[in-house]
C-alpha cells in the first residue's frame, strides 16, 4: 500500500485510535504498523474476524486475557540462559494460565469458526503452570517447594524471635533510656535495630545499620545479638542457595516449552489485535463494510472517524463514473470529504468497522493524496514546485486499483496554466482507470467534470439564509467558492465587501479617471505582435485567455477562454506573457484549446490505427 501522503489523511491518528483499545504492547504495536491488506479475501477475513468477535462483546461476554505488561523480555532472558526471579516466573506462570483459559473460552465459539480456529493453535502447558504455582507464591519461592527450605526458614524464624527478645531487654532498661529516640523496635534491611540518639552513637555498643533522613537517629543492631545474627546469616546463606536452585529449575523448564510459549504469545496478540478492532467498532457504533474489486464506492451518513459530532457524509462513485470534482467555500468541508473518504477505504484495509449507515468500499492497492502545502524548504521547492514533484511521482505509480485524492490541485500558479495543468492531470489519471476524488474553485475544471461523462460533480452545500456552510456534500451539483463569505467571516471591512461586490456583478474596475492619467495607445493584433499560445488579459472579460488566431475584421481576435474560442475587439488586449517563455521548443499548443479530451483523445487514436478506436467508431 502505496500512500506517498506523509499521514496527511490522518490515518495514523486512526491506528493509535485503534492501538488504544488493545491490552497488549505486541497488539498495539501491530495496529499501529501493519500493513493493510490488498485482496478481497484477506481483507473479507479481517472483517469476519471483527464481526465475530464484535457479537461476543454486544453478548457482554468477557474474553481471558493477560495483563497489559509485556512478557517478551522474560523470554529473551531466559534465552540469554539468565534465570527468572519468583516475580518473573509467577507472570509467566498466569500467562500459561491465561492460554488455557483462552483456548476453553473460544473451543466454546463453534458458531464462530474463525474465532474458534485460534483454539487450535494454542499449546496447553498444564505440567508446567502448574508446577510454578506449586513452588512459588506471593513473588518468592514457598516453603512448600522444598523440604530443607522449610526447615531451615522454621529456624530463622526463630532466631528472629530470640534476636527480638534481646533487643527488648534494651529497651526496658533504665540504663538506656537517655540514648534511645525512641522504644520500639525499627526492622532495616532484614535487621532488628534500636532507634539511637545520633549524640549517644558511641555509648551503645553495635553495629549501626541506618541513619534518619535529617541525621538525628542511628538505627543499630546491639553486638549482644551478634551471635544470633551470625547464626541467622548462615542459615539466610544456605536458604538462598536452595531457592536459587529451584528457580534455576524452573527456569529452565520455562525454556524447554519457550517455543510452544512464544507460539502462544503469537495467537494472544492475533486475539487482542481482533478485539481492539471490535472495541472500537462497538465505540463508534460501527458498520461493516461490503467491499468490491470493482471501483465502486457508496458512503451512506459516514463519518469522519477523528473529528466531534462531524457532518455525515454520503457519496458514491459508480464503476463508469470514477472521478469527483467537488466545488464549494473554503472551510465548507471540501478538504474533510476528500480525507473522510479515503480513511474510509484505508480503514476497511485494516479490518476496521466503519461509522456509517452503510458502506460499499472497493479494495485498491495504493492510496494516494495531496492535501495540504507541499513546500519544501530543505529541497528550495515552492508549493506550486512540490506540488508538481509529487503529482509527478502520483502519476508515475498510479494503476487502475488506485485512490488519488487531489486538493485544489493547480491552485499554486496562474489560474489559467494551473487549471489547464490539473485538467490534464485528471484525464490522465481518468484514462489510468483510477478512482479520482478532487477538490476545486476553477470554473474550467468544474467545466470539464461537467462535460466529461468520467465525472461526476458535487458541491458542498451553503445556508444563504444564514450564510453560513452546512458542511453537507450535494451529489451532482456545482457550487460557488463563496469568497465573499469568507472575507466577511474573516473580518473583511463592508466597504470593500460592497466594492468586491459591485466589480462581481458588473464587471466594472472602481478606477476613477481624476486619479490616474493613462496614456491611451492604440492597439492592433499587427502591433501587439501575438502568436498562437500567447498569453494576453482581455479587458470586457475582466481574464486572462490564451491567444488563438487573428479575425476575419482587422480589429478583433480570436482568444481561448473557459473552453470555448470568443471575438475580442484588439484595443481590449493586454499581452501578458509570450508562448515561446512558456512551452518548450516543438511543443504541440493545439493541445491548449482541446474543448473535449475524451474526443480528442479518440481522434488521436484513430489517426494513429488504433483497432478499438476504429471498431468504436464503426458501430
Amino acid at each position: 500500500m502505496n500512500k506517498l501522503n506523509n499521514d496527511e489523511l490522518g490515518f495514523e491518528r486512526v491506528r493509535e485510535l485503534v492501538a488504544h483499545y488493545a491490552i497488549t504492547p505486541e497488539a498495539k504495536q501491530v495496529l499501529t504498523s501493519m500493513r493493510l491488506k490488498t485482496s478481497l479475501n484477506a481483507v473479507n477475513l479481517l472483517l469476519n474476524e471483527t464481526g465475530e468477535m464484535l457479537e461476543i462483546l454486544k453478548q457482554g461476554l468477557h474474553v481471558p486475557f493477560v495483563s497489559s505488561d509485556s512478557i517478551n523480555p522474560l523470554f529473551q532472558r531466559v534465552n540469554k540462559g539468565l534465570i527468572l526471579n519468583a516475580t518473573e516466573l509467577e507472570r509467566i506462570a498466569d500467562f500459561i494460565r491465561v492460554n488455557r483459559l483462552l483456548k476453553r473460552f473460544l473451543l466454546r465459539q463453534e458458531h464462530r469458526p474463525i474465532l474458534n480456529s485460534y483454539a487450535g493453535e494454542i499449546t496447553i502447558l498444564d505440567s508446567l503452570e502448574e508446577n510454578i504455582y506449586q513452588k512459588i507464591e506471593h513473588g518468592g519461592v514457598s516453603s512448600h517447594a522444598d523440604k530443607d527450605l522449610a526447615r531451615l526458614r522454621i529456624q530463622v524464624n526463630k532466631i528472629n524471635e530470640d534476636i527480638r527478645t534481646t533487643l527488648q531487654h534494651f529497651l526496658q532498661s533504665k540504663k538506656y533510656q537517655m540514648i534511645l529516640q525512641e522504644k520500639l523496635i525499627v526492622e532495616k534491611d532484614g535487621h532488628y535495630t534500636l532507634p539511637i540518639k545520633a549524640s549517644f552513637r558511641h555509648d551503645f555498643p553495635g553495629k549501626r545499620i541506618d541513619t534518619s533522613n535529617h541525621g538525628n537517629t542511628v538505627y543499630v543492631e546491639p553486638s549482644k545479638a551478634a551471635n544470633l545474627i551470625q547464626q541467622k546469616e548462615q542459615l539466610q546463606a544456605q536458604i538462598s542457595a536452595i531457592e536459587l536452585q529451584i528457580l534455576g529449575i524452573l527456569t529452565a523448564s520455562v525454556f524447554e516449552k519457550l517455543p510452544e510459549i512464544e507460539r502462544n504469545m503469537q495467537v494472544i496478540t492475533d486475539i487482542d489485535v481482533i478485539l481492539a478492532r471490535a472495541k472500537y467498532a462497538l465505540a463508534v457504533d460501527g458498520t461493516r463494510p461490503d467491499i468490491n474489486a470493482e471501483n465502486k464506492l457508496s458512503l451512506v451518513k459516514m463519518q469522519h472517524p477523528l473529528l466531534t459530532n462531524p457532518v455525515p457524509l454520503s457519496v458514491k462513485i459508480g464503476q463508469s463514473q470514477r472521478g469527483l470534482i467537488i466545488t464549494g467555500p473554503n472551510a465548507g468541508g471540501k478538504t474533510v470529504t476528500l480525507k473522510t473518504v479515503a480513511l474510509s477505504l484505508l480503514m476497511t484495509e485494516l479490518g476496521l468497522f466503519l461509522p456509517a449507515k452503510k458502506c460499499n468500499i472497493p479494495i485498491c492497492d495504493h492510496v494516494f493524496s495531496l492535501i495540504g502545502d507541499q513546500q519544501d524548504i530543505d529541497n528550495s521547492l515552492s508549493t506550486f514546485s512540490g506540488e508538481m514533484v509529487k503529482i509527478s511521482q502520483i502519476i508515475e505509480r498510479a494503476q487502475k486499483h488506485s485512490l488519488i485524492v487531489l486538493d485544489e490541485l493547480g491552485s499554486g500558479t496562474d489560474p489559467n496554466e494551473g487549471s489547464a495543468l490539473a485538467i490534464a492531470v485528471l484525464q490522465e489519471l481518468q484514462l489510468r482507470g483510477c478512482i479520482v476524488v478532487a477538490t476545486t474553485h476553477y470554473s474550467t475544471i468544474k467545466d470539464f467534470s461537467v462535460k466529461n461523462p468520467a465525472f461526476m460533480t458535487a458541491s458542498m452545500d451553503f445556508d444563504l439564509g444564514k450564510l453560513q456552510p452546512t458542511y453537507r456534500l450535494i451529489m451532482n451539483q456545482a457550487g460557488e467558492s463563496r469568497a465573499l463569505w469568507i472575507a466577511k467571516r474573516s473580518g473583511m471591512s463592508d466597504r470593500v465587501l460592497h466594492s468586491a461586490a459591485h466589480i462581481l456583478k458588473t464587471g466594472e474596475l472602481p478606477v476613477k479617471e481624476s486619479s490616474v492619467t493613462f496614456k491611451h495607445v492604440k492597439n492592433d493584433s499587427k502591433k501587439l505582435d501575438l502568436h498562437k499560445g500567447d498569453i494576453v488579459f482581455v479587458g470586457n472579460l475582466d481574464k486572462e485567455a490564451i491567444f488563438y488566431q487573428k479575425a476575419k475584421t482587422a480589429d478583433k481576435i480570436i482568444v481561448f477562454v473557459d473552453q470555448k474560442f470568443v471575438e475580442v475587439p484588439v484595443k481590449r488586449v493586454e499581452l501578458r506573457r509570450k508562448a515561446r517563455d512558456l512551452y518548450p521548443v516543438g511543443y504541440n499548443l493545439d493541445l491548449l484549446f482541446v474543448k473535449n479530451w475524451q474526443e480528442y483523445k479518440f481522434n488521436k487514436d484513430l489517426d494513429r490505427g488504433s483497432k478499438k478506436a476504429w471498431k468504436k467508431l464503426n458501430k
